[in-house]
């Protein structure tokens, strides 16, 4: 949703031609979203990962990595939620 959803909307609202996922995800870390793009690169890859019936195998360490990476997501999460209030008010109309 983050990414698909919130991140596109921005996008329209700033006028910033949408891209791809991966930019995005760079333009992301230029808004302050988040320290470094590879960790929304990682959490993507593991969202698709568990999106797929085939990773059961693989569920412990799913698992351990969704624990891993869900407090960098609460953080960037917040920091979109941020950015986004602070958005809404550079483009309302008084």
């Amino acid at each position: 949703m983050l990414i698909q959803r919130v991140m596109r909307l921005v996008d329209e609202i700033e006028l910033t031609p949408s891209g791809s996922v991966l930019d995005r995800i760079h333009r992301a870390e230029k808004r302050g979203w988040v320290n470094r793009a590879d960790v929304l690169v990682r959490i993507r890859e593991l969202r698709n990962l568990i999106a797929h019936e085939y990773a059961a195998d693989k569920m412990a360490e799913i698992y351990e990595a969704v624990f891993m990476l869900s407090p960098e997501l609460d953080k960037i999460a917040k920091q979109a939620a941020d950015y986004s209030e602070s958005l809404i008010k550079r483009v309302q109309v008084p």
